[in-house]
Protein backbone atom coordinates (compact mmCIF):
# COMPACT_ATOMS: atom_id res chain seq x y z
CA UNK A 1 0.00 0.00 0.00
CA UNK A 2 1.47 3.06 -1.49
CA UNK A 3 1.63 5.57 1.62
CA UNK A 4 1.29 10.12 0.58
CA UNK A 5 2.94 12.53 2.23
CA UNK A 6 0.69 15.50 3.05
CA UNK A 7 2.05 19.31 4.15
CA UNK A 8 -0.43 22.03 5.57
CA UNK A 9 -0.88 24.95 2.97
CA UNK A 10 -0.90 27.59 4.97
CA UNK A 11 -1.84 29.93 2.12
CA UNK A 12 -4.90 28.10 1.15
CA UNK A 13 -6.75 28.02 4.82
CA UNK A 14 -5.25 24.73 5.79
CA UNK A 15 -5.70 22.69 3.00
CA UNK A 16 -3.61 19.60 3.16
CA UNK A 17 -1.87 18.67 -0.44
CA UNK A 18 0.49 16.05 -1.74
CA UNK A 19 4.36 16.86 -1.09
CA UNK A 20 6.39 18.33 -3.54
CA UNK A 21 2.74 18.69 -5.68
CA UNK A 22 3.70 22.51 -5.77
CA UNK A 23 5.84 25.41 -4.98
CA UNK A 24 5.96 26.40 -1.52
CA UNK A 25 8.03 28.82 0.90
CA UNK A 26 9.03 27.33 4.41
CA UNK A 27 7.56 29.61 7.75
CA UNK A 28 11.47 29.22 8.46
CA UNK A 29 12.35 31.56 5.42
CA UNK A 30 9.48 33.81 4.70
CA UNK A 31 9.89 36.74 6.09
CA UNK A 32 8.80 39.95 5.18
CA UNK A 33 12.13 40.90 3.52
CA UNK A 34 11.41 38.05 1.11
CA UNK A 35 7.46 38.75 0.34
CA UNK A 36 7.95 39.74 -2.83
CA UNK A 37 11.58 36.97 -3.46
CA UNK A 38 9.83 35.91 -7.03
CA UNK A 39 10.21 39.40 -8.43
CA UNK A 40 12.50 40.74 -6.80
CA UNK A 41 14.89 43.22 -8.72
CA UNK A 42 18.26 45.12 -8.98
CA UNK A 43 17.41 48.11 -10.88
CA UNK A 44 20.84 49.68 -9.98
CA UNK A 45 22.63 46.07 -11.66
CA UNK A 46 20.87 46.74 -14.80
CA UNK A 47 22.10 50.15 -15.52
CA UNK A 48 25.80 50.46 -14.10
CA UNK A 49 27.97 51.68 -16.53
CA UNK A 50 31.83 51.80 -16.48
CA UNK A 51 33.00 54.64 -18.67
CA UNK A 52 36.69 53.72 -18.11
CA UNK A 53 36.37 51.01 -19.91
CA UNK A 54 34.74 51.74 -23.09
CA UNK A 55 36.04 51.34 -26.34
CA UNK A 56 37.42 54.12 -28.25
CA UNK A 57 39.13 54.54 -31.29
CA UNK A 58 43.52 53.63 -30.81
CA UNK A 59 45.36 57.39 -31.12
CA UNK A 60 47.54 57.29 -33.58
CA UNK A 61 51.38 56.45 -32.64
CA UNK A 62 52.77 59.39 -33.94
CA UNK A 63 50.92 62.57 -35.94
CA UNK A 64 52.66 63.87 -39.19
CA UNK A 65 53.93 66.60 -37.40
CA UNK A 66 55.60 64.75 -35.40
CA UNK A 67 57.33 62.44 -37.46
CA UNK A 68 58.43 65.26 -39.62
CA UNK A 69 60.36 66.62 -36.10
CA UNK A 70 61.84 62.65 -35.83
CA UNK A 71 63.19 62.88 -39.15
CA UNK A 72 64.59 66.88 -38.63
CA UNK A 73 66.18 65.78 -35.57
CA UNK A 74 68.08 62.36 -37.66
CA UNK A 75 69.35 64.39 -40.15
CA UNK A 76 71.42 66.89 -38.37
CA UNK A 77 72.24 63.98 -36.20
CA UNK A 78 73.77 62.27 -39.17
CA UNK A 79 75.22 65.37 -40.92
CA UNK A 80 77.00 66.14 -37.86
CA UNK A 81 78.17 62.23 -37.51
CA UNK A 82 78.68 61.26 -41.04
CA UNK A 83 81.86 63.28 -42.16
CA UNK A 84 83.50 62.36 -38.88
CA UNK A 85 83.18 58.65 -39.06
CA UNK A 86 84.65 58.96 -42.58
CA UNK A 87 87.61 60.88 -41.09
CA UNK A 88 88.06 58.37 -38.63
CA UNK A 89 87.86 55.73 -41.19
CA UNK A 90 90.02 57.30 -43.18
CA UNK A 91 92.34 58.21 -40.59
CA UNK A 92 92.42 54.35 -40.45
CA UNK A 93 93.37 53.49 -43.63
CA UNK A 94 96.08 55.44 -44.04
CA UNK A 95 97.37 54.05 -40.65
CA UNK A 96 96.71 50.94 -41.51
CA UNK A 97 98.44 51.43 -45.14
CA UNK A 98 101.68 53.00 -43.14
CA UNK A 99 101.90 49.74 -41.23
CA UNK A 100 101.69 47.67 -43.81
CA UNK A 101 104.11 49.16 -45.84
CA UNK A 102 106.80 49.27 -42.89
CA UNK A 103 106.20 45.44 -42.72
CA UNK A 104 106.91 45.12 -46.44
CA UNK A 105 109.96 46.94 -46.22
CA UNK A 106 111.40 44.81 -43.05
CA UNK A 107 109.88 41.69 -45.06
CA UNK A 108 112.42 42.57 -47.79
CA UNK A 109 115.32 43.16 -45.76
CA UNK A 110 114.75 39.43 -43.63
CA UNK A 111 114.53 37.97 -47.09
CA UNK A 112 117.78 39.31 -47.83
CA UNK A 113 119.27 38.45 -44.40
CA UNK A 114 117.95 35.15 -44.39
CA UNK A 115 118.91 34.36 -47.84
CA UNK A 116 121.51 37.09 -49.30
CA UNK A 117 119.05 38.42 -52.55
CA UNK A 118 116.18 40.30 -52.46
CA UNK A 119 112.83 39.08 -52.88
CA UNK A 120 112.48 39.30 -56.81
CA UNK A 121 115.87 38.67 -57.66
CA UNK A 122 115.60 34.83 -57.78
CA UNK A 123 113.08 33.07 -59.79
CA UNK A 124 111.78 28.81 -59.66
CA UNK A 125 114.12 27.06 -61.21
CA UNK A 126 112.43 23.50 -61.11
CA UNK A 127 110.54 22.20 -57.96
CA UNK A 128 113.77 22.11 -55.83
CA UNK A 129 115.92 24.92 -57.20
CA UNK A 130 115.85 28.84 -57.96
CA UNK A 131 118.37 30.98 -60.37
CA UNK A 132 118.83 34.68 -61.09
CA UNK A 133 116.45 36.16 -63.39
CA UNK A 134 117.07 37.18 -66.46
CA UNK A 135 116.85 41.07 -65.90
CA UNK A 136 119.73 40.42 -63.28
CA UNK A 137 121.61 37.83 -65.41
CA UNK A 138 122.00 40.69 -68.31
CA UNK A 139 123.13 43.61 -65.82
CA UNK A 140 126.99 44.59 -66.20
CA UNK A 141 126.73 47.30 -64.19
CA UNK A 142 126.64 47.28 -60.28
CA UNK A 143 122.60 46.96 -59.26
CA UNK A 144 121.99 50.02 -57.01
CA UNK A 145 118.38 49.78 -56.75
CA UNK A 146 115.62 47.06 -56.95
CA UNK A 147 112.08 48.71 -58.12
CA UNK A 148 108.64 46.75 -57.35
CA UNK A 149 105.46 48.33 -58.38
CA UNK A 150 103.02 48.80 -61.15
CA UNK A 151 104.22 49.73 -64.57
CA UNK A 152 102.95 52.95 -65.04
CA UNK A 153 104.99 54.39 -61.68
CA UNK A 154 108.07 52.64 -62.14
CA UNK A 155 108.27 53.71 -65.65
CA UNK A 156 108.66 56.91 -64.27
CA UNK A 157 111.40 56.69 -62.21
CA UNK A 158 115.65 57.78 -62.84
CA UNK A 159 118.03 56.53 -60.57
CA UNK A 160 120.87 59.21 -59.69
CA UNK A 161 123.23 57.93 -57.58
CA UNK A 162 126.01 61.62 -57.93
CA UNK A 163 129.96 60.62 -58.93
CA UNK A 164 128.95 57.02 -59.45
CA UNK A 165 125.42 57.33 -61.67
CA UNK A 166 127.14 55.74 -64.88
CA UNK A 167 127.70 52.07 -63.24
CA UNK A 168 124.69 52.83 -61.31
CA UNK A 169 121.77 50.14 -62.68
CA UNK A 170 118.21 49.76 -61.73
CA UNK A 171 115.85 47.38 -62.11
CA UNK A 172 112.36 47.33 -62.10
CA UNK A 173 109.98 44.43 -61.49
CA UNK A 174 106.00 43.77 -60.57
CA UNK A 175 104.83 43.15 -57.46
CA UNK A 176 104.16 39.60 -58.34
CA UNK A 177 107.53 38.46 -58.75
CA UNK A 178 108.32 40.03 -55.13
CA UNK A 179 105.67 38.07 -53.46
CA UNK A 180 105.89 34.51 -55.28
CA UNK A 181 109.60 34.90 -53.03
CA UNK A 182 107.66 35.11 -50.15
CA UNK A 183 105.11 32.74 -50.04
CA UNK A 184 106.00 29.55 -48.34
CA UNK A 185 104.58 26.90 -50.68
CA UNK A 186 106.06 25.97 -54.16
CA UNK A 187 104.64 23.68 -56.74
CA UNK A 188 101.01 21.55 -56.13
CA UNK A 189 102.30 18.47 -56.55
CA UNK A 190 99.21 15.35 -56.40
CA UNK A 191 96.90 17.90 -53.72
CA UNK A 192 100.64 18.24 -52.01
CA UNK A 193 102.15 21.70 -52.06
CA UNK A 194 106.09 21.03 -52.16
CA UNK A 195 108.67 23.68 -50.24
CA UNK A 196 108.94 27.08 -52.21
CA UNK A 197 112.60 27.09 -53.83
CA UNK A 198 112.45 31.05 -53.70
CA UNK A 199 111.41 30.70 -49.46
CA UNK A 200 113.26 26.34 -48.84
CA UNK A 201 112.80 27.69 -45.29
CA UNK A 202 109.00 28.27 -45.14
CA UNK A 203 109.63 31.16 -43.33
CA UNK A 204 106.46 33.80 -42.69
CA UNK A 205 107.31 36.77 -44.17
CA UNK A 206 103.83 38.44 -44.66
CA UNK A 207 99.91 37.48 -44.65
CA UNK A 208 99.54 37.66 -48.44
CA UNK A 209 96.55 37.21 -50.30
CA UNK A 210 96.37 33.82 -52.92
CA UNK A 211 99.24 32.33 -51.19
CA UNK A 212 98.86 29.25 -53.38
CA UNK A 213 98.67 30.18 -56.78
CA UNK A 214 102.27 31.91 -57.58
CA UNK A 215 100.17 33.79 -60.45
CA UNK A 216 97.90 35.86 -58.66
CA UNK A 217 100.03 36.30 -54.88
CA UNK A 218 99.52 39.56 -54.11
CA UNK A 219 100.34 41.80 -51.32
CA UNK A 220 97.76 44.87 -51.82
CA UNK A 221 97.18 48.03 -49.72
CA UNK A 222 93.47 48.62 -48.13
CA UNK A 223 92.47 50.20 -51.83
CA UNK A 224 93.51 46.88 -53.32
CA UNK A 225 96.55 48.33 -54.87
CA UNK A 226 100.04 47.13 -55.56
CA UNK A 227 102.68 49.09 -52.68
CA UNK A 228 105.84 50.34 -54.70
CA UNK A 229 109.04 48.43 -53.22
CA UNK A 230 112.11 49.86 -52.91
CA UNK A 231 115.59 48.19 -51.89
CA UNK A 232 119.24 47.83 -52.57
CA UNK A 233 120.06 51.25 -51.21
CA UNK A 234 123.05 52.45 -49.81
CA UNK A 235 122.32 53.56 -46.41
CA UNK A 236 125.06 55.78 -46.66
CA UNK A 237 123.92 58.26 -49.30
CA UNK A 238 120.80 59.97 -49.60
CA UNK A 239 118.39 58.37 -52.80
CA UNK A 240 115.65 60.82 -54.48
CA UNK A 241 113.13 60.11 -57.12
CA UNK A 242 111.16 62.50 -59.26
CA UNK A 243 107.28 61.49 -59.35
CA UNK A 244 105.16 62.83 -62.26
CA UNK A 245 101.40 62.80 -61.77
CA UNK A 246 98.54 62.53 -64.35
CA UNK A 247 97.85 66.64 -64.31
CA UNK A 248 101.52 67.15 -65.41
CA UNK A 249 103.16 67.93 -62.11
CA UNK A 250 105.74 66.78 -60.28
CA UNK A 251 107.63 66.18 -57.33
CA UNK A 252 110.77 64.80 -55.99
CA UNK A 253 110.99 62.76 -52.60
CA UNK A 254 114.04 62.18 -50.49
CA UNK A 255 115.01 58.74 -48.60
CA UNK A 256 117.95 59.25 -45.77
CA UNK A 257 119.63 55.94 -44.24
CA UNK A 258 117.40 52.83 -45.50
CA UNK A 259 118.30 50.16 -47.49
CA UNK A 260 114.33 49.30 -48.24
CA UNK A 261 111.29 51.33 -48.06
CA UNK A 262 107.84 51.04 -49.21
CA UNK A 263 105.17 53.68 -50.25
CA UNK A 264 101.47 53.38 -51.07
CA UNK A 265 99.57 55.49 -53.42
CA UNK A 266 97.11 56.09 -50.65
CA UNK A 267 92.82 56.27 -51.46
CA UNK A 268 93.73 58.59 -54.92
CA UNK A 269 95.68 56.18 -56.75
CA UNK A 270 97.80 57.37 -59.46
CA UNK A 271 96.08 61.08 -58.87
CA UNK A 272 97.69 61.32 -55.38
CA UNK A 273 100.28 63.55 -54.32
CA UNK A 274 100.48 62.31 -50.76
CA UNK A 275 101.72 59.15 -50.60
CA UNK A 276 102.05 57.25 -47.82
CA UNK A 277 105.40 55.52 -46.75
CA UNK A 278 106.81 52.94 -44.68
CA UNK A 279 107.87 54.14 -41.00
CA UNK A 280 111.27 55.86 -40.28
CA UNK A 281 111.37 57.20 -44.01
CA UNK A 282 112.06 61.24 -44.77
CA UNK A 283 109.96 62.20 -47.52
CA UNK A 284 110.54 65.68 -47.83
CA UNK A 285 110.73 67.13 -51.17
Amino acid sequence: MTKTAYLKDQTSGGTQVPLFSRRFVSDTFRTHELSNFRTLELPHFRTLELPHFRTSSPRSAFTVLELVMVVGVLSVVLAVVLPTLKTVHAAALRKRAQAEATALAQAAIRYKTEYGFWPGQLKPKDEYTAELRDAFKEQSGLIHLIVSGPDTFTAKLNLSTGSDGENAVMVTLNTNEVCQSFRRVGANSGGTFKDNPLNPKGLQFLDLENESDPDIVNYPDPWGRSYVLFMGLNPRSTFTHTVTFPDGGSQVMRVDNTIAFALSFGPDGDRSTNYIYSAGVSNEP
